[in-house]
């Protein structure tokens, strides 16, 4: 935002150089820029760039995140204000992470030393020293000022050797979406003496089994809103809210009616407020960037690069949004619509509303990345499916395993327990002769039918194909045929809804579909809520068409909207 032309900040600015720790809460941070520092000549102000407001002047939050576009001047933002917190905050002690070695050579010399070439304050801090400072450095991967503050660049993509035995007060993880997950826990005990201890983490959308989207989904994830000046309608840029209608030659226009946006009127808006204290997500596309919108030679760039890239760029490095070739089916706004049941003590009490209950297990191989979870669904009437319970076994032996899952199917009279055969067959013969249940063994496999029965070893077992079941199950879910307990006491499971994506792949000359799962994120509680439902269905007689609901792909206002960048043909413009 443009700072406001009715305060003299002059004699504050004066005071300042001389004495950069009395920097004020009484003023924004972010409106002193112009007056420290400058670029390409120029006062570095954020007048076309307020959605990065937030970096200078948000309260401390034990973590942040920043998901970008290319291009949107997030490297000189996160420079800038690491040397703001070095010149402001007396033993202050910032760690720069990058994955590679030569991108934190580059940030520091292309950012960090231009920042401190351009600010009067810093340079002065580094010309003397203070009685605790010790001596000033000024080499590339070390930067220290006279008043004890420091900027110290690592790097960990391949180890985190360097980062060991560092000392932070916060740690600023760039290009995060290259670095590795277990890489930043560690290194992030380098603020374990801090009394500030918090991480900023940077970078750009690639794909959903990615770092930065890992961190992405555990964030408040605000986005940039815009209300449109003609119909009034909050203009979000996600995928899930029209962001592609949202790009047009005349400029970022409402998705509804297309007149064009005043971006600089966007607000923040967090999909989860209640994470805004502890760990605050900030999506910034190029496309509500005011210094591209009103350059029209940069917003022309934008179109041609539109109409003439894949679209999988399109949507990572110019809208900022993570995307995967074979996208998830569902989201997290697809889970929240189906979170609508009473808490699970609630329903444990309502079995005899079912018309059938049937449990689905699936058998974890290893307690890092992979758990067993038994969950039990029960069918209304109508064949609407409610999640009733669910248990993820972490640490139990197996013989306890078994007995708990015994005890919960007797509980909710199941009629079946739907299990994992690939990794669970000598459970599953456990649970249905020690314990006397009714298993059929589910086996994912790649075949032309839907299911077949294909008994093993004289144990009931359906061979079904993955990718129809798993398409078959976030459909349900899409349209709300599968509920959900409140996401404040099932979101543990719910989130392994989002680990699976689907990719299409070539082999011998003909495309087969996949489904790969987040590496970051377990995938059990879906698979042993897929087994659950095709148990439902073999009871309720009904086939994969059944379950979609009419008419769900209707769009009455598809033929009069106006045409976006999307429907555009590139040989119009002469591209």
């Amino acid at each position: 935002m443009a700072m406001s032309k009715s305060i003299d900040l002059s004699p504050i600015i004066d005071y300042v150089k001389d004495n950069p720790e009395a920097i004020k809460d009484s003023i924004s941070r972010s409106d002193l820029l112009p007056h420290l520092f400058k670029i390409q000549g120029q006062p570095f102000s954020l007048e076309r760039f307020p959605q990065f407001k937030v970096m200078y002047d948000m309260p401390y939050t034990p973590e942040m995140l920043f998901l970008c576009g290319r291009q949107t001047s997030k490297s000189s933002n996160l420079s800038r204000s690491e040397i703001l917190d070095a010149i402001q905050m007396p033993h202050h002690h910032i760690i720069y992470v990058a994955p590679l070695r030569s991108q934190a050579q580059y940030y520091s010399s292309e950012y960090l030393q231009t920042a401190i070439n351009t600010c009067g304050v810093a340079q002065n801090l580094q010309q003397k020293g203070g009685d605790e400072s010790g001596p000033i450095n000024k080499a590339v991967m070390h930067q220290s000022f006279g008043n004890g503050s420091s900027v110290i660049l690592t790097y960990a993509k391949t180890s985190v050797d360097r980062g060991r035995g560092l000392y932070g007060d916060r740690i600023d993880f760039d290009e995060v979406q290259d670095q590795n997950v277990d890489n930043i826990s560690i290194i992030s005990k380098s603020l374990t003496q801090s009394h500030y201890g918090t991480r900023r983490y940077t970078g750009t959308a690639k794909t959903t089994d990615n770092t930065i989207h890992h961190l992405w989904n555990r964030s408040s994830q605000c986005e940039w809103a815009v209300k449109c000046s003609s119909c009034n309608h909050w203009n979000i840029p996600t995928l899930d809210n029209g962001v592609l209608e949202m790009i047009r030659v005349s400029g970022p226009s409402c998705c509804k009616c297309g007149k064009v946006l005043d971006v600089t009127t966007g607000i923040y808006a967090p999909a989860y407020p209640d994470r805004q204290d502890t760990f605050p997500g900030y999506h910034i596309p190029q496309i509500f960037l005011p210094e591209i919108v009103l350059t029209p030679r940069k917003w022309a760039a934008l179109i041609h690069e539109v109409l003439n890239q894949p679209p999988l760029l399109t949507v990572q490095e110019i809208l900022g949004i993570s995307y995967s070739t074979g996208a998830r089916h569902i989201s997290q706004g697809d889970i929240d619509n189906c979170s609508v049941l009473s808490p699970m003590s609630e329903m444990m009490k309502k079995r005899p509303e079912y018309a059938y209950t049937v449990g689905g297990v699936d058998w974890g191989v290893s307690e890092k990345t992979s758990f067993t979870v038994h969950t039990i669904i029960g069918v209304k009437p109508d064949g609407k499916i409610h999640t009733l319970w669910a248990r993820r076994f972490m640490g139990i032996d197996p013989d306890s395993v078994l007995k708990e899952i015994a005890k919960a199917h007797r509980y909710y009279r199941c009629e079946l327990l739907m299990a994992d055969f690939g990794m669970g067959f000598s459970n599953n013969v456990m649970l249905s002769k020690r314990f006397s249940l009714p298993v059929t063994q589910i086996a994912y496999t790649r075949q032309n039918q839907f299911l077949q029965y294909r008994p093993y070893l004289g144990h009931p077992r359906w061979t079904i194909d993955k990718v129809t079941a798993l398409r078959m199950l976030f459909w349900q879910i899409k349209y709300r045929q599968i509920l959900f307990p409140p996401q404040s006491e099932f979101a543990i499971y719910t989130r392994d809804l989002l680990s699976p994506y689907e990719e299409v792949t070539t082999s011998g000359g003909l495309e087969h579909v996949i489904f790969h799962r987040d590496p970051n994120q377990p995938d059990d509680f879906c698979h042993a809520l897929c087994f659950a439902v095709i148990g439902a269905m073999r009871l309720m007689d009904k086939s994969p068409a059944d379950i979609i609901p009419e008419a769900f792909d209707s769009d009455s206002e598809a033929e009069t909207a106006i045409p976006a960048i999307e429907h555009i043909d590139p040989a119009l413009f002469g591209h």
